[in-house]
């Protein structure tokens, strides 16, 4: 069973208009206690102590949320550079897609630098044709790895082309 207090507390509860309750709080000195709190709490405002340690939290929390943004910003700048080399690498690479293109048939030449009649171990190159450019004849005689792979040179040309210069040592002690 609810008393008029009880009802009256409910009211200021919810905010709601006492209406016929007035009269009862008029003669109950409870629910005029009751009826007159909001009025008392707002009355008693103050400002609110934020604890020990507040400026050093908010410094922490400051700090991480910089150090977050400047890694993201760091990484997107990474994966930027990476994005730009790599399309400049396609970019580089890529086929042009001209189809119309053939393909050029270079012609093997060889180039004998033996005097003649010497026959060798090596065979008798292709003669040179009228259409070929000196300078691929030139490329191709410098790549015939057959002819010049030898390990050393020959000492005996070596030694004959500094045979002038032995009489001007021979007089000079160290």
């Amino acid at each position: 069973m609810t008393t008029n207090c009880d009802l009256v507390a409910q009211c200021v509860a919810f905010g709601e208009p006492l209406g016929a309750l007035a009269e009862h709080v008029t003669t109950c000195p409870r629910c005029q206690r009751m009826v007159d709190m909001p009025g008392l709490l707002t009355k008693t405002r103050h400002e609110v102590d934020p604890g020990l340690g507040f400026s050093s939290r908010m410094t922490v929390g400051a700090q991480h949320l910089m150090t977050t943004r400047h890694r993201r910003r760091v990484m997107a700048g990474l994966a930027a550079a990476v994005a730009t080399v790599a399309l400049g690498a396609f970019v580089v690479t890529r086929d042009s897609g001209d189809d119309n293109r053939q393909p050029v048939a270079m012609p093997v030449t060889h180039v004998d630098d033996r005097p003649a009649g010497k026959t060798g171990d090596q065979p008798e190159p292709p003669p040179v044709t009228d259409n070929a450019d000196p300078d691929v004849v030139t490329l191709v005689h410098y790549a015939n790895t057959d002819r010049n792979r030898r390990l050393s040179a020959k000492w005996s040309k070596i030694e004959k082309s500094l045979e002038p210069y032995r009489k001007l040592v021979e007089g000079v002690t160290p």
